[in-house]
C-alpha cells in the first residue's frame, strides 16, 4: 500500500466454468476493535480490490482472507500491521552540477509527515544506450545527495533511484525515471592511426594522399575540433598545417608525417608515419580466406631487413578492386610485431573483389607485399569470355583464342574454363575443362568443310557462369587444298624453268648454232632498217676530218659505180674472179675506195711504178666503217688472202 492511498489486495482466481465466480474480501481488527469485520466485495470475475486508506486504523493489527460465492475460503489468513507494507513512490532526481563532478539529489514529496521513519534510497546508473547497469553502494550514498566519481568524460549517463522505509519492513519503490546528464569534455587519448596512399598525378606532379582515421569516443573524450600535422618534405625543415577529418593531400617526395587530435580540452601524442623508405623487407606468403561468409582471415610469414631488425608492426589494407576511387574504399588494421594473422571485419560485400597487402612498418620506413585478391562471398560469373576468334590450322585443327571475364564480371575466383562445340544441326559437345590461366585451345578432330558454333562458360567455386556469344566459324575444303597444292606445284616449276632458262641462255643458243643449220638461227640483215655511219680518213693520221659532212649549198654528188677486180696472183688461192661493173669513170685501183672522195667531181687515179703496192695502200687507207655491207662483202683479209 501507499503511504498515503488505499491496501491493495490481489489474490490468484478460478480457471473454467468458475472464471466468473464472485470473491469476497474480509479483514478484521486484531488489536483495537477486537472481533470486528468488515468486508469488500470484488466484481465478478476480478480477483483484486482496494482496501481504503479511511476504512484502516494506524498501528492496528489486521486478519486477511478472501472466500469465494460459495462461501468457501480460498486463500488463508494473513496477519499484518498496515505501516509494515508501505511502498513508498519512486523517489524524484535532480542534478545539482556537471562541472567538474557530477551530483544527484533525490526527495520524495508524496512521504507523509507522521511516518516518522526516513526512507533509504539505492541508485544505478549506466552509459546512455547500454543495457547493464552499475549499483551503487548503499554506504557510499549520503542522504539524498550523491557525488559521481570515475565517470568516461564527455559520455552521456542516466541516472535512477528507489526507496524503502528505514526500518526495511515494507517494500521498495519503482525505480524512478531516468535523469540523463553529460560529463565534461577531457583532452584526448591514444595516437592518430594515419595511412597514406599514392595519388594519382592531377596537375601534372604527382601528390601524396594522407588518410587517417577519426579517434572513437573512448579515445577522442570530446569534440575533435582539427588535426594537427607536420610533415617534412625532404629536407631537414619541417611544415605545418591545421586541417579537418580526414585526408590532406601532401608533396609526393614528403619522408615524414606527425598527426595530432585536438579538442577543447587538449591534444593527442603526434603520431609518426616514416615514408623515408619504402623498399624495406616485406612479409612474404600472403594469403586470405573467408571467414563464414562475412569476413577475411589473412596470415603472412614475417619479414626481417638486416639494419632495421624487425618490424615495429604490420599493417593490413584492403581496397575495391572495382571501384572508382581507391581512397573512399581503401581501409587498414594493424598488428603488434610477432603477429602473422588478421581478422579483417567490415562492410565487405558479396561477390566483389578485394585487393589486400600486408606492409612491415620499420621506423625507416616501410615495405608492401605483392597484392592478394580476395573475396567474402564467391557467386557464378555473370558473363562468358570475351572476343572469341578462331585461326585454322588444318582442315580438322583450329585453334580458339579469347580475352578473360571482365573483373566486375568474374563473382570469384575463375578455376576453370569450358568449351562447347556444335554444328548447326547436331548438339553440343563440350571439351575438357581449360585452365583459368589459358587463353587459347588447340580444337582438334573437325570435319573439313563443315560449320561449327562455339562458346564459352567461366566457373567459380559457386558454379559455371553465363556463356558467352556465339562465336561461327568454318573449317576449310579438303578439294580446296589439292587445287591449291597443284597450283603451287605449277608455279614451283615454272619459276625453276624461267630461273634455269636464264642460267643456261648462253649454253642453249651456243648449242643451237652447233646442231642447228645455219639458216635456222642466222640473222638476214634488213636493208631498210640500216643506220650506216661513213667517215673518211686521211692517209696522214693526224689530219681526222670527222664526219663525210656536206656542204648544203652543194650539189647532190652523182652515185658512182665502181669496178672491183682481182688480182691476178690471189686467182689461185680460192677466189672467184668478180664481175666488173661498168662505169663512166675509170675504176679505182684497189688502194681507192669511197673515202679517197673530195668533191663532189669523181676523180681518176693511175697506178705509177712508183706507188705503193697494194698491200701497203690498203694498210695505209683506212678502211670504211660499216655496220651492213660486212654482211655481204669480204673483209679485208678475205681480199687481201690473209683470212
Amino acid at each position: 500500500m501507499g503511504p498515503s492511498g488505499g491496501m491493495n489486495c490481489t489474490w490468484p482466481s478460478r480457471t473454467g466454468p468458475e472464471a466468473t465466480t464472485t470473491y469476497t474480501l474480509h479483514y478484521q481488527s486484531l488489536k483495537f476493535k477486537r472481533n470486528q469485520t468488515q468486508s469488500s466485495q470484488a466484481p465478478a470475475g476480478q480477483s483484486w480490490v482496494v482496501i481504503a486508506r479511511s476504512s484502516l486504523t494506524h498501528n492496528e493489527n489486521y486478519a486477511v482472507w478472501v472466500e469465494a460465492g460459495d462461501g468457501t475460503q480460498i486463500t488463508p489468513r494473513l496477519t499484518l500491521t498496515p505501516h509494515e507494507i508501505v511502498k513508498p513512490d519512486p523517489p524524484v532526481l535532480s542534478l545539482v552540477d556537471v562541472t567538474p563532478v557530477v551530483s544527484v539529489t533525490w526527495t520524495n514529496p508524496q512521504w507523509p509527515q507522521h511516518f516518522s521513519l526516513d526512507l533509504a534510497c539505492h541508485l544505478r546508473y549506466r552509459v546512455s544506450g547500454t543495457a547493464n547497469w552499475t549499483r551503487v553502494h548503499e554506504e557510499d550514498v549520503e542522504p539524498n545527495i550523491y557525488e559521481f566519481s570515475s565517470l568516461e568524460p564527455f559520455t552521456a549517463y542516466e541516472v535512477q533511484a528507489r526507496c524503502i522505509p528505514g526500518d526495511r519492513k515494507g517494500f521498495w519503490s519503482d525505480w524512478s525515471p531516468s535523469q540523463t546528464f553529460q560529463t565534461p569534455e577531457a583532452a584526448p587519448l591514444g595516437l592518430v592511426d594515419v595511412w597514406r596512399v599514392a595519388s594519382p598525378p592531377e596537375s601534372g606532379e604527382p601528390s601524396l594522399l594522407l588518410l587517417w582515421k577519426p579517434l572513437n569516443s573512448e579515445a577522442a573524450r570530446g569534440v575533435i575540433r582539427s588535426y594537427s600535422l607536420a610533415f617534412r618534405n625532404g629536407s631537414n625543415s619541417s611544415e605545418s598545417l591545421e586541417s579537418p577529418c580526414c585526408n590532406v593531400s601532401l608533396p609526393s617526395r614528403t619522408t615524414h608525417v606527425w598527426i595530432s587530435a585536438n579538442n577543447h580540452a587538449g591534444r593527442t601524442q603526434p603520431a609518426n608515419l616514416s615514408l623515408e623508405r619504402q623498399d624495406l623487407p616485406a612479409p612474404a606468403g600472403v594469403q586470405a580466406a573467408a571467414v563464414h561468409g562475412q569476413d577475411l582471415r589473412v596470415t603472412w610469414e614475417p619479414s626481417k631487413d638486416p639494419l632495421e631488425g624487425e618490424p615495429t608492426e604490420y599493417l593490413v589494407e584492403w581496397v575495391e578492386e572495382c571501384s572508382s576511387s581507391k581512397a573512399a574504399s581503401l581501409d587498414w588494421v594493424r598488428r603488434p610485431a610477432g603477429t602473422h594473422s588478421a581478422l579483417l571485419t567490415g562492410d565487405f560485400r558479396a561477390r566483389v573483389p578485394y585487393q589486400l597487402r600486408v606492409y612491415g612498418l620499420y621506423p625507416g620506413g616501410f615495405g608492401a607485399s605483392a597484392p592478394v585478391r580476395a573475396y567474402t562471398q564467391e557467386g557464378a560469373p555473370s558473363a562468358g569470355p570475351q572476343g572469341l576468334q578462331d585461326h585454322s590450322v588444318s582442315k580438322e585443327a583450329s585453334v580458339i583464342s579469347w580475352e578473360a571475364i571482365p573483373l566486375a564480371q568474374r563473382n570469384g575466383h575463375i578455376t576453370h574454363y569450358t568449351l562447347y562445340l556444335a554444328t548447326p544441326t547436331g548438339s553440343p559437345q563440350t571439351c575438357q575443362p581449360i585452365a583459368a590461366t589459358e587463353t587459347s585451345y588447340n580444337l582438334s578432330g573437325l570435319e573439313p568443310g563443315t560449320s561449327y558454333q562455339l562458346w564459352m562458360t567461366g566457373s567459380t567455386s559457386a558454379g559455371e557462369g553465363n556463356a558467352s556469344s556465339i562465336h561461327l566459324f568454318h573449317t576449310p575444303d579438303s578439294r580446296w587444298e589439292a587445287v591449291l597444292a597443284s597450283l603451287l606445284v605449277v608455279g614451283f616449276l615454272l619459276f625453276l624453268a624461267c630461273v634455269l632458262g636464264a642460267v643456261l641462255h648462253v649454253q642453249l643458243l651456243d648449242l643451237c648454232q652447233k646442231v642447228l643449220p645455219s639458216w635456222c638461227w642466222e640473222k638476214v640483215p634488213d636493208a631498210t632498217h640500216s643506220r650506216i655511219t661513213l667517215h673518211e680518213v686521211d692517209r696522214d693520221p693526224h689530219s681526222y676530218r670527222g664526219p663525210l659532212a656536206q656542204d648544203p649549198d652543194a650539189e647532190e654528188p652523182p652515185i658512182t659505180e665502181l669496178d672491183i677486180a682481182e688480182p691476178a696472183e690471189h686467182v689461185n688461192q680460192g677466189y672467184s674472179t668478180l664481175p666488173q661493173l661498168e662505169s663512166s669513170v675509170p675504176a679505182l685501183p684497189h688502194g681507192g675506195g669511197a673515202d679517197d672522195w673530195t668533191g663532189s667531181k669523181p676523180r681518176t687515179e693511175e697506178l705509177e711504178p712508183s706507188s705503193p703496192t697494194l698491200e701497203e695502200a690498203w694498210r695505209q687507207q683506212a678502211p670504211v666503217i660499216s655496220g651492213y655491207e660486212k654482211h655481204f662483202m669480204p673483209t679485208l683479209e678475205e681480199v687481201l688472202g690473209l683470212a
